[in-house]
């Protein structure tokens, strides 16, 4: 016992002197954000209003990609900042992408005001928060929250508690930001943003070059493309009053999440799939990227879905209090980390890191919840036969309007953030 107590302390002691290897860097970090997207999809990039009514009246690409860059560099710029994405033709997207970041100067403006007292007119409704998949809601749902209250000073905090009321801890990572950063580009910008075909692919040699940064190369592999696209194989009432959802499985998806958003003017309500209470948390997933590592904890805590659930039940509390709720659908990806030079295996050799890579996944779908794409199809169909009708024999009585229709001229835009 005493040699071995002696050799295991010995041990213990040659493994406490060796020595750390020394990082630097990286000079550069470049982040690529990817999302394939289907139906009237509300996560990840914000596409056109005319390619999701042409992709939901049947026309045009049913598959559309996302991609955003972001260069972020220690070094300052040569004169004006220029970097240039060299991408591979299988992208559609011709040689290069330019990146650019238009700095705005941090100066105070003048207020004008007008003659006569500033007013508001106070919030006021209710916020509903459900949770959790199956056909009836969990005992003590709703959360509800009285906006009214928010403007009273002692229910103000009672309010806002229930608002963020969550069991668990989401953690979403930040990219490289222009204020962190002594040089940043983007794409899309201001002088380029041009949507992807839907058929495009980053498979391939990518190159970006520019006055501000090493040169950074890699190649991506087919593994390393855009995910497949995630679809609603259902999405119908069933006689108890819920809604049935069903989706096909993605490869190489680390979870899955659904979350509906409606309501009327007075209430507003809201769901997810998440078995835990996140409150409104969780709609930071509806646009967000999750590390692998925090989406495996995320599906072991319930959270996410894991990903080989393909069917979730939308409670029937949750259909009918908001019948013409917005549904979203998204699978989180894995990621991809590159960096240069590679790490030298001799830890008495500095890695002076020059550039790194990171590029995120994501799948996501949507629609309205309790109608396939193809009813709200016809019914976006049946609008336009009757304001047809209407105009060619305005004595005839027009046709019911279709819950799409009355969507889109009440405003869709202002739903999903245009």
């Amino acid at each position: 016992m005493i040699v071995a107590s002696s050799g295991l302390a010995l041990t213990t002691a040659h493994s406490a002197t060796q020595p750390k290897q020394v990082v630097t860097g990286p000079v550069a970090e470049y982040w690529m954000d990817t999302t394939t997207r289907t139906g009237f999809s509300l996560g990840g990039g914000k596409p056109s209003m005319g390619s999701m009514m042409s992709t939901m009246m049947g026309g045009g690409d049913k598959v559309h990609h996302d991609l955003k860059l972001e260069l972020s560099s220690k070094k300052a710029a040569t004169g004006e900042a220029k970097a240039d994405h060299f991408v591979p033709s299988t992208l559609g997207m011709g040689a290069s992408l330019p990146l650019y970041f238009k700095t705005t100067p941090n100066t105070p403006g003048k207020v004008e005001e007008g003659p006569g007292t500033n007013t508001y007119d106070p919030p006021k409704g209710k916020i509903l928060i459900y949770w959790g998949c199956g056909e009836k809601a969990r005992p003590g749902q709703p959360v509800v929250v009285d906006l009214s209250k928010l403007t009273a000073t002692d229910a103000r905090l009672a309010e806002f508690q229930k608002l963020t009321a969550s069991t668990v801890k989401i953690n979403t990572v930040v990219g490289p930001l222009p204020s962190t950063s002594t040089t940043y580009g983007e794409w899309p910008n201001v002088k380029h943003n041009k949507g992807l075909p839907g058929q495009s692919s980053i498979a391939g040699a990518h190159t970006i070059k520019g006055n501000y940064s090493p040169d950074i190369a890699f190649n991506l592999t087919p593994q390393q493309d855009f995910m497949a696209p995630l679809e609603l194989t259902a999405n119908a009432p069933l006689p108890s009053g819920a809604v049935n959802l069903a989706w096909n499985v993605v490869g190489n998806s680390t979870g899955y999440f659904a979350s509906t958003i409606g309501g009327d003017g007075n209430t507003f309500v809201f769901w997810s799939s998440s078995e835990a209470q996140a409150g409104l948390m969780a709609m930071s997933l509806m646009a967000d990227y999750l590390p692998p590592a925090e989406a495996q904890r995320l599906v072991t805590q319930k959270v996410l879905l894991s990903p080989q659930t393909t069917t979730c039940a939308v409670p029937s509390e949750v259909y009918k209090a908001a019948p013409q709720s917005l549904l979203s659908l998204t699978a989180f990806g894995g990621e991809t980390n590159i960096s240069y030079p590679p790490r030298p295996t001799d830890v008495k050799v500095p890695w002076n890191i020059q550039w790194t890579v990171k590029v995120r996944y994501r799948s996501s779908t949507g629609g309205l919840l309790g109608q396939s794409m193809e009813s709200m199809m016809g019914g976006a169909q049946a609008d336009t036969d009757s304001e047809a009708s209407s105009s060619a024999k305005p004595e005839e009585k027009k046709k019911k309007k279709s819950m799409l229709g009355d969507m889109i001229k009440e405003g869709v835009k202002s739903k999903i953030g245009f």
